[in-house]
């Protein structure tokens, strides 16, 4: 005899929750969760001046983040994959660390960096 199966709901499957990295590696490329998109909204300027330098990318280009990693060292990186125009996507590195650990200068991430390679996903 089969069990009876459980009401199904209209209610969408909520995100899985992210992989969980063994000690200082990065977790899977995962959406951007809303933490992430107002840490990349907070260096847009900031990210969209180094790309632009870095790969060419004419000044009127939206930029858009399409998915995230994150890595815990002393603090937390994030890794946010741009699109470019070319559809190679950049990765843009924003780290923020601990409070209280001797990189912390505020509430505010301490480095942002562009990588040189571009990746096709």
């Amino acid at each position: 005899m089969e069990a009876p199966r459980p009401p199904s709901s209209s209610a969408p499957a909520p995100p899985p929750p992210p992989t969980v990295p063994r000690c200082g590696g990065k977790t899977s490329a995962r959406q951007l969760l809303d933490q992430d998109k107002d840490l990349f909204e907070d260096f847009r300027d900031i990210i969209e001046k180094k790309l632009q330098e870095q790969f060419d990318i004419p000044k009127d280009y939206k930029i858009k983040p399409t998915k995230v990693q994150t890595q815990v060292v002393a603090g937390t990186r994030y890794f946010f994959y741009i699109l470019l125009p070319n559809n190679k996507f950049a990765r843009v590195k924003v780290f923020k660390p601990l409070k209280g650990h001797a990189l912390d200068t505020g509430d505010r991430p301490s480095l942002v960096t562009v990588e040189k390679e571009t990746y096709d996903d």
